[in-house]
């Protein structure tokens, strides 16, 4: 099932039996492997509602072996000690019978290290156990051989097993994959090193049960220790891997036994005596050394174009190779040398400075090891005075070494030496990388690990808190044993952003070594001591002192950390780590970001505020590492296929039929994908800083303008690939991009034009004036100020010398006096007249500016469109050409603005035809994003501008417009195609007031628009959450001015469709109202009398549940879902905003009206910020009027309401008190089922018992669904019965702990265990027979529907299901606030069939609004009701009709949702609790379908009830006619209905009780 590395630790999650084969038990094996033996917990948690859900379940439920302890929201199993292979397992039993969805869980080593599935936790979804059946066949019978070895691997929901096998001399491989996919097996042999060494293709088969497999045979010769593969879906060129590295399956170690044959030996053979190129100036030394020593050899070089000769002796002996190099030249010289193979690649380098030996002669005599020679050595000379490199020519020297007949045997006893020194030391590497977590776990203060450059070795500093006063810094290193003994040379910061190194003597909070020296007042060294295991370290006790962040106390060391580098003790070998950079550790853990993606989050923190060295080229590398990182992360995840862009915005006009699938599903964001979006908002937020100039283009560092425009070039090149693959998030890729320079080929023209200019006119490269200064600037680190630099230089020279227009213009681009100044190649004067010709020099700077804007400037559009040109067809050139010359986004008038608009919107739409076309090669799309990204800063600067716009024919285009950009660069918001669709079919005739009458036209047009606000303020509150809390972390951290961080949401916005959409979506409003008659109050929950309280401002309804206000309250609140209790003391409110609000029939706007609490609905935005303006925190009085519309104007606060305000204490005082009770025993001698005709008041609630005396009274055409009824005392029959008996007293023990005083908090928590808990009974026999039996008596019409729908499994899950409602936090707030108890409140099942609804609908047949006796009032949502009266956003269809009369739509559906239902049985609660006195019953308890409804995004185009108004009228007429009968069928009592519409056209009454 799961198969994850976790560096060299892995995790596996095997099935060992599955359902029903161990008692309704499903059995898995949690293996952790290469752990260690320290403690080590499964922290883990299951879904019930779906696989990634967590919550805690109760034993009964899932249980494992070890048994598990409870933490706070999860359980927790400690691992067994590992076995002597290093593995440890924990069994993991899963009841079968509790409807589980999947189990999630993470490790857990003390005190803080969580090791997860990459970025996710380890999920096991438990429906694919079955799918999976096939693929463990497979393997179990490919893996029966006695020899074969079996691996399993997982890979973002693909299972691979390899199964090798020997066969002769050969080797045969299985490769066997659970995928629906065609994938392509890539493999090939490595070494240990897991390099490959050739590489082969195989198609993968397909077979039965979803699986793929495929056989690879590898020959005796071909065999090696590992097998490498990846797997390539070719269809989407994705590569799957093993956590972003290629798989790696070791071979059997049979197979690998067969060593190759040993190469032969060299024989020897002794070089010439002599090798002789005449040397004039050293030629009697040569001769001399010959004579001394006949077996020298020798060689001389001339260096071309200079007077330097070199001589190069070498001499063999025993022991050693014995060199002596003499060189003829005028300046004192550096040799830098080593060996080589016949590669002539350097194995090592020395230096040795030549020593002078006469005039103009130098010479050095060194020596090689014997076990050291190799077939050459190589070198170069280096003059310091003139830092040049001396080379022969183009190359380096070469010297083919002398041989001896010593060195072959020499140089195997040094291998086989080094070999064992060699496996000694990864052994103590390995020992050391696994002690790496433990330490790390240990690390509550900071922890930071450095691989060292080459194979050098790895270090780890971790700063641990001893109490609050004192902390420990440990410093321990695996270093390579040839270093021999290190120097840690370092300063220490002062403080946590400190960039400075500081002399340690100046510190005084460390307890220093004694062996600590000073090198200078930034420096000291200290040497790194042996420890035990073969580890170098320093143990370091430091001060510290206790600050609070939050609610949380951390422990600050009264030091930042330090920085470092390693230098051997003998000998001047520099060490640092692999990124050519001092090691910076800090000390804070204050201010960490909390978040996903934290390691990021911090880096880049510390590379902007610590690294002495940044650059614009240095931040766009830590970027594509970044994005490396990325990648390895999410290797592999499944992405969904994306629909062509004709799919994307076509209207589909075929007619619709109803289906139990909805056409267009809602598909929830993965976890993976959230995740993914909280990475990219990362990277975004980081780029934006640097293109606002927050963070340094330059500090200490030079960057060639080529090397930048190279960089710039691969970072978006690599963002354009990105955007095309991760369609999930390519709003920030795009964002990103919008960031970054072009890049290009045009960056070396940026050193090499201001040199040509420079010349053209004689300005001299003078040290110190202005024009010398910016080409030292530009030729070390060119950046985009470079842009406004030179247009300021044009402006200035354009004035004749007019210094106010230099400083304007670099005030235009944010370029400051305080910015020149402070690049590495500052600029400290200001521009002079040149003595040339001023019109050419002008005219030089400004085919400069274009050399600039070309590597910087990305989002010019001209600029962009000439580089696009040989992309894009001639069409869509021309009409990007017309958009650069229509001459800006200004006008004169409404309709040449709106021109404007279209033509850029036409433009538009061909770009992202071709964008999504899923042929586009990454480098156009790379081209394209950036016009486009252009444009729509374009299209919002004219809606901007298009204030005074109220014209709905313009309007509606512009909005339909935006739309498709949106659904271009966002594919997979589905729910911005069904919006775009609907805009397409009906907003020209509906802004043209000719759809049905100018009314109806208006009141569709404001229910699109309602939609469109809510998703996209949806969209637009998710970039909110996603950039402002970065925004502020990283503004913060590198000190930015407030009021950047402030707007910085707001900047981004402003430029993009969505604020475009929202201000032309407020300009309709009032237009939309005004044509629609809409008052603007709606009246939820209206009241006869005036009320009187305090008004006080909230947020959100959810976050005053629980509350009791002492003082009368009125609440002007933000969002109100529908599904909240109003709290005590609140007798009004009042809702800010239609986006927010409830619907007039959702379980809050009932509740209300039973409590004659004042709801209602501000849709003027201007009234209700004028109403918190003049009355926050006031004493008001508010009033309906009949014609729907509201006052509220100050008044005095009540002289009695401090002894009310006593008396309400007091109560609620009395309240507390109340004893809690709970029937879990008494079955109130109930049977187990009833049928209609043997329901009464007794035994069940008014939802059963109202339908069972209404089915004979009503019409023959009004229908009700087939129904019979768990009573009242069902559920504590179901717990006293003998298949219960283990859960009856689990329940008892947890409900216990409720007590009048327990906090809702607490309350909560013993809620969801009692949940858990009821859904673990059992279904009982007698249950079972009775259910039957009765709902094959009530068939009286010869169907037996129910019979036929009832499945034991789905069935019992859906009654558990509604009685674990019971125990919840609402029905406990609403007893306490009723002075009722639980015991008071029984609760009754009614079984219905789940009719196929077309249409749901609720009826009042009195207007609840205008109390009119006459009118009827209804509401009406396709699919099933659910989205009507539960917390499902949006309007629904609503309807008027008085008695003799015709419907009158008041409002057509804004829900974004329908609920497609499935042919089965429906569950509904029918509790007492609207028969209690004082207490609110309706909605709070859960009505459960056996099979879950489909839900899709609603398609206005395609609902018969919206497109054909005399259907419509039909309908809705038949819908009032048959709420007077049910009326009337209860002695004219007004009635609450609910009821639908099924596939053939019957109404059904589900439910009807008296209206309040």
């Amino acid at each position: 099932m799961i198969a994850a590395q976790l560096g060299k630790c892995s995790i596996n999650v095997d099935v060992v039996s599955e359902p029903n084969d161990e008692g309704g038990w499903m059995v898995f094996e949690v293996t952790a492997t290469g752990f260690g033996s320290g403690d080590m917990f499964l922290h883990w948690g299951v879904g019930k509602q779906s696989a990634e859900e967590w919550i805690v379940p109760v034993e009964i439920q899932a249980r494992t072996q070890p048994a598990a302890t409870r933490v706070p929201g999860a359980l927790q199993t400690a691992f067994p000690a590992p076995d002597g292979q290093n593995v440890r397992k924990v069994r993991l039993e899963i009841n079968t019978d509790a409807n589980l969805k999947g189990c999630q869980f993470v490790l857990h080593k003390k005190p803080n290290e969580w090791l997860k599935n990459g970025a996710t936790n380890f999920l096991i979804d438990f429906s694919k156990v079955a799918e999976s059946r096939s693929f463990r066949n497979l393997v179990a019978a490919a893996s029966g051989e006695a020899s074969a070895k079996v691996s399993c691997y997982s890979s973002s929901g693909v299972e691979v097993a390899i199964i090798a096998a020997a066969k002769g001399g050969s080797c045969e491989v299985q490769a066997i994959v659970r995928t629906e996919r065609d994938l392509v097996l890539q493999y090939g042999p490595a070494a240990k090193d897991h390099r490959w060494t050739s590489s082969s293709r195989l198609n993968l088969e397909k077979a039965p049960g979803g699986v793929s497999k495929g056989l690879i045979k590898i020959d005796g010769q071909n065999l090696n220790k590992y097998l490498m593969f990846v797997l390539h879906d070719p269809s989407v060129n994705q590569w799957l891997k093993d956590a972003g590295r290629d798989f790696a399956f070791e071979l059997p170690e049979e197979l690998c036994k067969a060593k190759p044959p040993e190469a032969p030996k060299e024989s020897f053979e002794p070089a010439p005596r002599l090798q002789r190129r005449a040397s004039k100036l050293f030629s009697t030394f040569v001769e001399e050394v010959q004579r001394a020593e006949p077996d020298a050899k020798t060689t001389s070089w001339q260096v071309p174009g200079t007077n330097i000769e070199v001589v190069l002796l070498a001499t063999s002996v025993e022991e050693e190779c014995q060199l002596h190099v003499l060189v003829h030249c005028s300046t004192e010289l550096v040799i830098q040398y080593g060996p080589a193979g016949k590669d002539r690649a350097w194995k090592s380098s020395k230096r040795a400075p030549l020593v002078r030996s006469g005039t103009d002669k130098f010479e050095v005599s060194f020596t090689i090891p014997a076990a050291e020679v190799d077939t050459y050595i190589m070198f170069v000379l280096h003059d310091g005075a003139a830092n040049r490199w001396i080379k022969h020519g183009p190359h380096d020297f070469e010297f083919e070494l002398p041989r001896h007949e010593e060195w072959d045997r020499a140089r195997r006893e040094a291998e086989a030496r080094s070999e064992e020194e060699a496996r000694q030391a990864d052994a103590v590497k390995n020992q050391f990388l696994e002690g790496r977590r433990q330490r790390e776990a240990r690390a509550d203060i900071s922890f930071t690990s450095f691989a060292l450059q080459g194979d050098f070795g790895t270090m780890d500093v971790a700063c641990i808190s001893e109490g609050e006063h004192k902390a420990k810094v440990e410093i321990r290193a695996w270093l390579n044993p040839r270093l021999g003994e290190c120097l840690l040379h370092f300063g220490v910061f002062e403080k946590p952003q400190s960039r400075q190194w500081t002399s340690a003597t100046h510190i005084k909070s460390v307890q220093w070594p004694a062996d600590l020296t000073k090198v200078d007042e930034k420096a000291c060294r200290m040497k790194l001591q042996k420890m035990e295991g073969g580890i170098h370290g320093i143990d370091l006790a430091v001060t510290a002192h206790a600050e609070k962040e939050d609610s949380e106390t951390l422990i600050e060391p009264d030091i930042g950390g330090f920085g470092f580098v390693l230098k051997t003790m003998h000998g001047d070998t520099w060490i640092k780590p692999t990124d050519g950079g001092d090691a910076t550790v800090r000390f804070s853990s204050k201010g960490r970001w909390k978040g996903p993606w934290a390691q990021v989050a911090d880096k880049i923190v510390e590379q902007e505020t610590t690294w002495n060295q940044m650059s614009l080229k240095r931040r766009y590398e830590n970027c594509l590492d970044f994005l490396d990182q990325w990648e390895k992360n999410s290797q592999g995840l499944q992405m969904r296929r994306l629909a062509s862009w004709t799919t994307l915005v076509q209207v589909d006009s075929s007619k619709a039929v109803w289906s139990r699938m909805p056409s267009m599903p809602l598909i929830e964001m993965s976890n993976e994908e959230e995740t993914n979006e909280e990475f990219w908002s990362w990277i975004f937020v980081w780029q934006r800083f640097s293109f606002q100039q927050l963070l340094t283009w330059e500090r200490n560092t030079c960057t060639q303008p080529r090397m930048l425009a190279a960089t710039t070039n691969q970072i978006t090149q690599r963002l354009a690939e990105l955007w095309k693959s991760t369609a999930s998030c390519r709003l920030w890729i795009r964002w990103t991009l919008s960031t970054m320079g072009r890049g290009g080929s045009a960056g070396q023209q940026i050193r090499d034009e201001i040199l040509v200019i420079m010349h053209a006119h004689n300005i001299k490269e003078i040290h110190g004036t202005y024009y010398e200064q910016w080409h030292q600037k530009l030729h070390n680190n060119t950046t985009p100020a470079d842009i406004g630099i030179c247009r300021a230089i044009i402006a200035y020279l354009r004035g004749g010398g007019d210094m106010g227009s230099y400083w304007r213009v670099l005030g235009e681009h944010g370029i400051t006096k305080e910015h020149l100044t402070s690049y590495s190649r500052p600029i400290t004067t200001e521009p002079y007249m040149v003595q040339t010709d001023v019109g050419r020099l002008i005219n030089d700077f400004e085919r400069y500016l274009a050399i600039l804007r070309n590597v910087h400037d990305a989002l010019d559009l001209q600029l962009a469109l000439d580089h696009a040109k040989g992309c894009l067809p001639g069409h869509v050139q021309g009409k990007l050409q017309d958009i650069c010359n229509m001459g800006g986004t200004g006008f004169n008038n409404l309709d040449e603005g709106h021109g404007k608009f279209m033509k850029i919107s036409s433009g538009r739409d061909e770009l992202l035809a071709i964008l999504n076309n899923k042929g586009t090669d990454p480098s156009v799309i790379k081209q394209l994003l950036v016009i486009d990204y252009t444009l729509e800063t374009q299209q919002s600067v004219l809606v901007q501008g298009l204030t005074s716009e109220t014209r709905l024919p313009q309007l509606c285009g512009q909005l339909r417009a935006l739309l498709t950009a949106l659904v271009g660069h966002l594919p997979q918001e589905d729910e911005l195609q069904a919006l775009l669709a609907d805009w397409t079919t009906f907003s020209d005739s509906c802004s043209q007031k000719r759809w049905n009458s100018p009314e109806e036209s208006a009141l569709l047009l404001k229910a699109l628009c309602d939609r469109t606000s809510r998703v996209v303020g949806e969209l637009s509150d998710k970039c909110q959450t996603m950039m402002g809390p970065k925004a502020a972390f990283l503004g913060t951290a590198i000190d930015a001015p407030k009021k950047n961080i402030d707007v910085f949401v707001d900047e981004v916005l402003r430029g993009t469709s969505l604020m475009a959409v929202s201000l032309i979506l407020q300009r309709m409003e009032p237009v939309l109202r005004d044509l629609a008659h809409l008052p603007p109050w709606q009246m939820i929950s209206p009241i006869d009398k005036p009320i009187k309280g305090v008004l006080q401002l909230i947020d959100k309804m959810t976050g005053v549940q629980g509350e009791v206000f002492h003082t009368p309250t009125i609440l002007l609140s933000g969002a109100v879902s529908g599904e909240e209790e109003v709290p005590d003391g609140v007798l009004g409110v009042l809702v800010r905003s239609a986006k927010e609000a409830p619907d007039i029939l959702s379980h809050c706007a009932v509740r209300a009206r039973n409590f004659g609490v004042l709801l209602c609905t501000c849709f003027d935005p201007k009234i209700s910020e004028k109403l918190a303006a003049d009355f926050a925190n006031q004493w008001v009085e508010v009033r309906c009027k009949a014609d729907g519309s509201l006052t509220v104007t100050a008044c005095e606060k009540p002289a009695s309401l401090e002894a009310e305000q006593a008396a309400a204490e007091a109560e609620h005082a009395k309240a507390a008190q109340a004893e809690v009770k709970m029937n879990l025993t008494d079955d109130l001698k109930c049977s187990w089922c009833v049928r209609p005709d043997e329901m009464n008041r007794t035994s069940v609630g008014s939802k059963s018992l109202n339908l069972a005396l209404l089915r004979p009274k009503l019409p023959s055409e009004i229908y009700t669904p087939q129904a019979v009824a768990l009573p009242y005392g069902t559920m504590q029959k179901s717990l006293t019965d003998d298949a219960n008996k283990e859960v009856l007293p689990m329940l008892q023990k947890v409900l216990n702990r409720l007590q009048p005083q327990t906090s809702n908090e607490d309350a909560q928590v013993i809620f969801e265990e009692a949940q858990q808990i009821i859904e673990s009974m059992r279904f009982p026999q007698q249950l079972r027979d009775a259910m039957r039996k009765a709902m094959a008596e009530v068939a009286t019409d010869g169907e037996e529907r129910l019979t036929k729908l009832f499945h034991e499994r789905d069935a019992w899950a859906a009654v558990k299901g509604v009685w674990s409602s019971l125990f919840a936090l609402r029905p406990w707030v609403s007893l306490a606030k009723a002075g009722r108890s639980f015991h008071d409140l029984n609760m009754a099942v009614l079984v219905q069939e789940l009719v196929e609804a077309k249409y749901a609908f609720v009826l009042h047949t009195i207007n609840p609004f205008t109390k009119d006796k006459e009118e009827l009032y209804g509401e009406l949502v396709a699919g099933r009701g659910e989205t009507l009266v539960g917390n499902f956003p949006g309007r629904a269809l609503s309807f008027a009709m008085r008695k003799g009369g015709e419907p009158r739509v008041i409002s057509f559906p804004s829900k974004s949702v329908a609920l497609h239902t499935q042919h089965c049985l429906i569950f509904r609660s029918d509790s007492n609790g609207e028969d209690l006195e004082g207490f609110a019953g309706a909605g709070l308890f859960e009505s459960v379908c056996a099979e879950e409804d489909k839900e899709g995004f609603q398609r206005l185009h395609r609902l018969n009830v919206i497109t054909d108004r005399d259907y419509r009228m039909q309908l809705l007429k038949r819908i009032a006619e048959v709420g007077w009968a049910t009326e009337k069928a209860f002695d004219g009592a007004p009635q609450d209905i609910e009821g639908c519409v099924d596939v053939t056209e019957r109404i059904f009454i589900v439910q009807s009780r008296p209206q309040v």
